[in-house]
């Protein structure tokens, strides 16, 4: 199973400069998605841009980093992809964290069917969610080598249990900090102060919406202004709304926006 129905078309766009790589991604996308149609593979920034300008859809980008005139990211620096891109990539540890830390999925080199399988699966779960300004600064993350948490441990019938920070909505602090799963329950964590805490999250993707509550951006349902400052709903049952303080909202509303 690759995640996708199987009447489901699915355009794909390969950036790669290396003929060989670049037939051994086809062929496994081609046996993983038989409905896949492959619009182009080009080999530099310069085609790519030159593709783009002509405005065709595309619903997935797989990307190498280094291409025949320059790296991927000065092409996504100027065109900003509408759809996930999964880069191919020989990169070190660093920058294959940051990538999964903000939703982009990547293959790593040589690329395994298997693995591109993952990707299409992990792929078809987030891509709702997926977001431009995300993918942006996690090419400014790659490139600064800037890491956030990508798990946790949480505490679970006595034992440790590791949780992806991808499923994750949120955070509350009561007598203790708790962990809001996407999917509606409660888990202990070891963190003694969410300062500690909100530092080891992305700032793209989490909020300190107070001192008791951090949020996750693509949780967020609704913003009704009060007298008060914001009153923010959440899509998770178990955080419902929270309140951002009038001299928060400036910075609440830059951060939906993309901003800093």
């Amino acid at each position: 199973m690759n995640g996708f129905s199987p009447n489901e078309p699915i355009r794909i766009l390969i950036l790669e400069d290396e003929p060989l790589v670049a037939d051994g991604l086809k062929k496994h996308i081609l046996e993983l998605l038989p409905q896949a149609e492959l619009l182009a593979i080009l080999p530099s920034v310069k085609k790519a841009l030159d593709w783009f300008e002509k405005d065709q859809e595309v619903d997935i980008i797989f990307s190498d980093i280094q291409l025949a005139d320059g790296i991927s990211f000065d092409l996504f620096k100027r065109y900003e992809p509408k759809c996930p891109v999964i880069f191919t990539t020989a990169f070190d540890q660093y920058a294959i964290r940051a990538f999964e830390v903000n939703s982009v999925d990547f293959l790593l080199k040589p690329i395994e069917k298997k693995e591109l399988q993952n990707a299409l699966e992990k792929l078809r779960k987030r891509r709702e969610s997926f977001a431009i300004p995300e993918l942006r600064r996690a090419l400014e993350r790659v490139k600064s080598g800037k890491v956030y948490l990508e798990r946790l441990l949480v505490t679970v019938h006595n034992s440790l249990v590791p949780i992806a920070i991808a499923d994750v909505s949120g955070f509350v602090k009561e007598e203790l900090i708790f962990l809001i799963s996407r999917e509606g329950k409660r888990y202990i964590t070891d963190f003694q102060t969410m300062e500690e805490l909100d530092s080891k999250l992305d700032p793209a993707v989490f909020f300190r919406a107070n001192r008791q509550t951090i949020i996750r951006i693509d949780e967020v349902k609704q913003i009704k202004p009060t007298y008060k400052g914001l009153e923010v709903s959440l899509k998770n049952p178990l955080l419902q709304s929270v309140e951002i303080s009038r001299e928060r909202s400036p910075q609440f509303k830059r951060w939906m926006l993309g901003g800093e």
